[in-house]
């Protein structure tokens, strides 16, 4: 009998949801971060079947009637793959899908743990007000001088600050969830991270399969099983 761990050696308390996370102390906040990741991943899950869809149809209607459409390209483009990305990057942070690699956050102790979870969020707040604000800017321009497509040409008639306003909304709604995540963190106890929300993958404890613990430093364990019992 065989087993994968996708999230070894995570120590929290959230019950895992298709959209992010359930805690037992913020249940509120919890339903506004999930909802806005759902949100977000349904446009996100949309896009994607919307250029499966776009491509099949262009590829026969070229191939088949020798008739493209001719404006499926521009939008998937402009409308399609960017939602994709940037609502997608929402959802997947919410729900801790993106990849990483945890060696050193998970060998140090709770406290700088905290630090190194406070300083991320700092960093990955950075990068979104640096992505929305530009797109902002841009979107308000776009809206202001009535920028919009030549009548006649490949691209659907279309204002452009419509495609142009999908990386501030989606930053902005980014923005708000990691923003709860700060302050959460901010306000919780600074001997242990509250938000670091992944219970983990516990391997079958049968024969042949390791513990949770194996494989880390004493250093690590000893600081596992005293927040493990803060927890309880």
């Amino acid at each position: 009998m065989t087993g994968s761990i996708v999230h070894p050696y995570r120590h929290g308390s959230a019950e895992r949801t298709v959209f992010g996370y359930r805690t037992a102390d913020h249940p509120r906040l919890d339903r506004v971060q999930n909802g806005i990741s759902a949100v977000c991943g349904v446009i996100a899950g949309a896009a994607i079947l919307a250029t499966t869809v776009l491509t099949v149809v262009e590829v026969l209607s070229r191939a088949i009637f020798e008739s493209p459409l001719g404006w499926s390209v521009s939008f998937i483009e402009f409308y399609l793959l960017p939602a994709t990305a940037f609502f997608g990057m929402v959802t997947a942070y919410r729900s801790g899908a993106h990849v990483a690699v945890g060696s050193v956050f998970n060998s140090l102790a709770p406290a700088r743990r905290k630090i190194l979870l406070l300083a991320g969020y700092l960093v990955v707040l950075a990068g979104m007000v640096a992505l929305g604000y530009p797109g902002l800017q841009a979107t308000v321009f776009s809206f202001t001088t009535g920028e919009s497509p030549v009548p006649g040409s490949s691209e659907l008639v279309i204002p452009s600050w419509v495609w142009r306003a999908i990386v501030p909304v989606s930053m902005s709604a980014g923005i708000v969830i990691v923003a709860i995540d700060l302050l959460r963190e901010l306000l919780g106890p600074w001997t242990r991270p509250v938000t670091d929300y992944d219970p983990g993958d516990r391997p079958d404890q049968t024969p042949g399969h390791a513990d949770e613990t194996d494989g880390a430093s004493p250093e690590y364990t000893a600081a596992s099983a005293k927040e493990k019992e803060a927890v309880r």
